[in-house]
């Protein structure tokens, strides 16, 4: 051995005789074994069984697992369905009403539980699942039995069944569903074990990890750290092992503040688009421009309307919203990148038309719209999120309902709080900004999840507009299995529920991402966006630089992706 080799060897023996005295080192800022993240707003939950917002889910599919999932890839093959806790795809029987899965061995959960998934385990899922006061219920009343429990608490929703000996779990469904495997891949469908407590876990305690990372921490007004699950054994190519040791999620970063700690070297990412103002820098520099990413999203950004109350509940109101609405404008002044549409399909959904019911700003219209409704104009208040660029549509919708001769104010409440407050009718919430990305690549994700009246559930709903009109026609699709003909449906009531003015939609999302220059085997998802399990930080990976450098190298579109997210 040479004189090097050991010196080597006597400074690792010291090294070691420290660690033992004092403890590891504590992380430093640029370490090789930590994905440093930013995000403008904590999660709604990190439960995910209560979670819907993007940055949730983001998180959550690092940590948790379902029968099914969505395969770990770029693009349109990142919306494959795969199995994932399934050793396959259902066996469906019975005019397709029944799914029968076989449960993959194996797998185990992390502490406190630290044994083996159980089919009985899935079963107990979808029973918790209806106990909550969850707003992704809506999406399992396909199941036999499923709405009647969440109504009796009594029992458990007979339409699953378990049986841990063969390891199968079969679900009976009410009828057909073309869509019902995509809603087993969600994270409201990730497993936790029997007797986890139907309640928000996420301020109390851990619930276990099936995937490569666990929660470690969470504290909604500063950082949630994903540590690796020691439990974990990779069984798929679709959930691998991540190639960090630590995920870090540094809460309420603005975009603007997220940009220059990645240039910094403080941060490798942030979960949200290059704002506006830091693009013409970036889109010129030859050091940085390289490092930009385009990403176009399945996302409609849009303007909810109560249209169960005054003054939204009078269709002429609403049409007056469209028609006032200059969306070209809306969308570069709050950042980011897109394209200004008034439809609910984005164009990379089955079903998108492109015909566009308010083509352009119409104010002369609009005002007569108000003459002809009969409503004297008053007091309004527009909800929006704190986190920029929300206040600033804030104060445009604000500027807009005044010149149509309301009497216009913005309340703006956190990210975390936000969708939990318009999605309780007894507050009667008029008027604010949602963002809604695709849960699964099909017209129902939009249209039946938004607005079907079966939705708007009083104290969890995700119909904001507390629509109705069209259960009708969305319930006749949903029972359509050809998903050709399903896509065209889903594109006659685009049409029809937007001449109706459910909603003044805003725009449909191309999104720009800065990534740090330490970030190899970058993989961008078309449903959850950055894979962090993906990632290296240690130069072990494809370089980002190298692998994306085209991304961004053709002039940068116009418009910023509209509406509040």
């Amino acid at each position: 051995m040479n004189k090097g080799k050991l010196a080597l060897v006597a400074g690792i023996a010291a090294l070691a005789v420290l660690l033992a005295a004092w403890g590891p080192a504590p992380d430093q800022e640029g370490d090789d074994s930590t994905l440093r993240i930013t995000a403008t707003s904590a999660p709604d939950s990190i439960d995910p069984q209560v979670s819907w917002m993007a940055v949730s889910w983001q998180m959550q599919v690092n940590v948790y697992n379902g029968l099914l999932t969505f395969s770990k890839q770029s693009g349109p093959a990142g919306t494959e369905l795969v199995p994932d806790l399934a050793t396959s795809l259902p066996k469906i029987t019975d005019g397709g009403r029944t799914l029968t899965f076989n449960v993959r061995r194996g797998v185990t959960f992390d502490a406190p539980a630290n044994r083996e998934v159980l089919p009985s385990d899935i079963k107990y899922t979808f029973d918790r699942l209806a106990l909550l006061p969850s707003q992704g219920a809506g999406f399992f009343g396909v199941i036999e039995g499923f709405d009647d429990f969440m109504k009796s608490k009594k029992g458990t929703v007979k339409g699953v069944v378990a049986d841990d000996k063969a390891g199968t779990v079969v679900f009976h469904l009410t009828r057909p569903d073309a869509t019902f495997l995509y809603v087993l891949a969600l994270p409201f469908s990730f497993v936790v074990p029997k007797g986890t407590a139907a309640e928000d876990l996420s301020q109390k305690v851990r619930t276990p990890a099936t995937g490569p990372y666990r929660f470690a921490e969470y504290d909604p007004s500063r950082r949630v750290l994903l540590e690796r699950n020691p439990n974990f054994k990779e069984w798929t190519k679709d959930t691998p092992n991540g190639k960090v040791d630590r995920i870090e999620v540094k809460l309420k970063v603005s975009d603007e503040n997220a940009v220059t700690l990645i240039m910094q070297g403080k941060a490798d990412a942030a979960m949200s688009a290059i704002p506006r103002s830091k693009l013409p820098f970036l889109a010129k520099s030859e050091e940085w421009k390289p490092y930009m990413h385009e990403h176009e999203l399945a996302r409609t950004s849009y303007i909810w309307m109560n249209n169960s109350a005054p003054p939204f509940d009078n269709v002429k109101v609403r049409q007056a919203v469209n028609w006032a609405l200059n969306r070209r404008a809306m969308v570069k002044l709050t950042g980011g990148s897109g394209s200004p549409s008034s439809t609910i399909l984005p164009p990379t959904t089955p079903g998108y038309t492109g015909y566009e019911p308010y083509p352009k700003q119409d104010m002369k219209k609009a005002k007569q719209l108000i003459k002809e409704s009969g409503i004297t104009p008053g007091e309004i208040t527009i909800w929006c999120m704190t986190s920029p660029p929300n206040p600033d549509s804030a104060q445009y919708l604000q500027d807009i309902l005044n010149q149509l001769g309301f009497k216009a104010r913005t309340r703006c409440v956190d990210g975390s709080a936000y969708y939990n407050l318009i999605g309780v009718k007894k507050n009667k919430t008029q008027i604010g900004f949602a963002s809604w990305g695709a849960d699964f690549p099909e017209g129902a994700t939009f249209i039946d999840s938004n607005l079907n009246g079966k939705n708007a559930s009083p104290d969890h709903s995700s119909n904001y507009a507390w629509y109705t009109a069209k259960d009708k026609e969305i319930n006749a699709v949903m029972q359509m299995m050809d998903l050709d003909a399903r896509a065209k449906a889903w594109g006659k009531l685009d049409r029809e529920i937007i001449e109706d003015a459910a909603w003044a939609p805003i725009s449909h999302g191309v999104q720009r991402n800065l990534i740090g220059k330490r970030v190899g085997d970058y993989v961008f998802h078309p449903l959850y966006d950055f894979l962090f399990m993906k990632a290296t930080v240690d130069g072990s990976g494809t370089n980002n630089k190298d692998m994306h450098e085209h991304e961004v190298g053709s002039k940068p579109k116009d418009d910023a992706e509209g509406g509040a997210e």
